[in-house]
């Protein structure tokens, strides 16, 4: 049978389309109503972001009101945490899946719409700003309020699509702990600075959390016939390295690299200094070897 979401009319923000957006996910037939109408919320199955109250059992999931929902930590909760509280784990198939998709993703809405300000602009250039999902989607609000309802669906359509892909990640995350950790322990027990990490394993978060991890300076991992290594960060989200690649590399492709480097196979070191390719997981290997020297 067909689920009826209710939320607002007017302006639509991430919280709202997100909302709506994870219960698309757990009622692929459904018929979005926006409107300010007591009368319109009624004939609805699920409300979110209006309401005026916080009901699981009536299944209203509004957060406008003083001493609103908040997670243990103290965050307030917005419409999108309050569907993803009680149904993310549905949506997912997993607690630890839905919970990693909360920390990666809803939280950032939750901050934003209650005015928790997550970035600031950089001194050097104040007039650069982070272009954030929550500043994208306000910017698909139409002059022509007629057709807000119609863009409104389309967001949360595109919604649906970052949340299945957050999901995605989140299961990837999930896997690469394995990984990570029999490479991290490896790399301890031989006393070298790198580890070397299975293909596409997300291993940097997971790095930073684990005991032994300060003495990691770069990461090893293929991508089909392409070898690379990463400068671990010099902290989690920093664009500082521990150490960087040498300085004599950085900007450099194929030949020149490869002339530079001392290798065959060079591919390109990135002009940051953190990053770099070669065609042979043995070049890598010497690479990352002189770069710990150098």
């Amino acid at each position: 049978m067909k689920k009826i979401f209710g939320t607002h009319s007017g302006n639509f923000h991430a919280d709202d389309v997100f909302a709506v957006a994870a219960l698309s996910l757990l009622h692929p037939d459904y018929e979005i109503r926006r409107s300010r109408d007591p009368e319109i919320w009624a004939q609805c199955d699920y409300l979110v972001d209006v309401g005026g109250r916080y009901d699981h059992a009536e299944k209203v999931y509004d957060h406008h009101f003083k001493n609103g929902p908040t997670y243990e930590d103290g965050l307030k909760m917005s419409s999108i945490g309050l569907v993803w509280k009680h149904y993310g784990k549905k949506i997912c198939g997993s607690a630890v899946i839905a919970e990693q998709v909360c920390r990666s993703l809803i939280r950032q809405f939750d901050a934003i719409d209650n005015g928790v300000k997550l970035s600031a602009p950089l001194d050097e250039f104040p007039d650069v700003r982070e272009l954030t999902l929550t500043t994208s989607i306000s910017m698909m609000n139409p002059g022509n309020p007629f057709k807000a309802d119609l863009v409104f669906a389309g967001e949360v359509k595109r919604a649906s699509l970052l949340l299945q892909a957050a999901i995605v990640r989140a299961r990837r995350w999930i896997a690469s702990r394995a990984g990570l950790e029999k490479a991290l322990n490896e790399a301890l027990a031989e006393e070298r600075a790198y580890i070397i990490v299975p293909e596409d394993c997300k291993w940097q978060e997971h790095l930073f959390n684990s005991e032994g991890n300060e003495t990691i300076l770069y990461a090893i991992f293929t991508k089909g016939k392409k070898s690379f290594s990463q400068a671990v960060p010099s902290a989690p989200g920093e664009y500082t390295n521990r150490k960087d690649f040498p300085e004599a590399w950085a900007g450099l492709t194929d030949d020149a690299f490869s002339e530079a480097a001392g290798v065959p196979d060079g591919i390109f070191c990135h002009q940051g200094a953190f990053l770099l390719a070669t065609y042979s997981f043995e070049s890598t290997l010497k690479l990352v070897e002189d770069a710990i020297k150098a």
